[in-house]
C-alpha cells in the first residue's frame, strides 16, 4: 500500500513539473516576442530621429542659433543608449520627436522654397514614415504584452508563473 502512495505521489510530482515547464516554456515565447517588439520599436525610433536630425541640419541657416542648439539638444537626448529601454523611455522620446517635428513643420510652414527642396521633402517623408513605424512596432509590442499580461493572470497558469518569477509587463504610450 506504500509503494503505490509513493509512486502515485512520483506520478503526481512529474505530471505538476511537467505542467510548470510548459507553462514556463510559453511563458518565455511571450517574453521573447516582447523582446522582438521592443528592439523594432527601438529601432524605428533611432530612424526615426536620424531623419529628424536630416531635417534640422538642412534648417540650420534659417532659424535662429538659439532654437537650433535646442532641437539638436532633443535629438541628441532622444538617442538610444543602448541598454534595455522601457515602455516609458519610448514614450517620452516619442513625445519629444513629435514636438520637434511640429517644431519643424511650425518653421518651415512659412517656407515655400524650402519645402519644395527635394532633400526636405524626403527628410519629411522619411520621419513621417518612421513615426509611422514606431507607431506600428509599438502596437505590436502592446499586444504581445496584453497576451503575456493575460497569460500571467489566467488560472493555473498563474500559479505557475509566479513559481517561476514571471511578472507583468508595462505597455507603451502609443503617441
Amino acid at each position: 500500500m506504500t509503494i503505490e502512495i509513493v509512486i502515485i505521489v512520483m506520478l503526481l510530482a512529474s505530471l505538476f513539473g511537467a505542467w510548470v515547464l510548459s507553462v514556463w516554456r510559453k511563458l518565455e515565447m511571450q517574453e521573447e516576442n516582447i523582446r522582438n517588439a521592443l528592439h523594432q520599436t527601438l529601432v524605428q525610433l533611432s530612424a526615426e530621429r536620424e531623419a529628424l536630425e536630416g531635417l534640422t541640419e538642412l534648417l540650420k541657416d534659417v532659424i535662429d542659433a538659439e532654437l537650433l542648439q535646442e532641437m539638436r539638444c532633443s535629438l541628441e537626448n532622444a538617442q538610444d543608449g543602448g541598454e534595455v529601454r522601457q515602455p516609458e523611455w519610448i514614450s517620452e522620446r516619442q513625445r519629444e520627436l513629435l514636438r520637434i517635428q511640429n517644431k519643424i513643420a511650425e518653421i518651415s510652414e512659412s517656407m515655400q522654397l524650402l519645402q519644395t527642396q527635394e532633400t526636405y521633402q524626403k527628410y519629411w517623408k522619411a520621419a513621417k514614415s518612421y513615426e509611422h513605424m514606431v507607431e506600428t512596432s509599438g502596437l505590436i509590442y502592446n499586444d504581445s504584452v496584453e497576451s503575456y499580461n493575460g497569460m500571467l493572470r489566467k488560472m493555473p497558469d498563474r500559479i505557475a508563473a509566479g513559481i517561476c518569477g514571471f511578472h507583468r509587463k508595462k505597455m507603451i504610450e502609443i503617441m
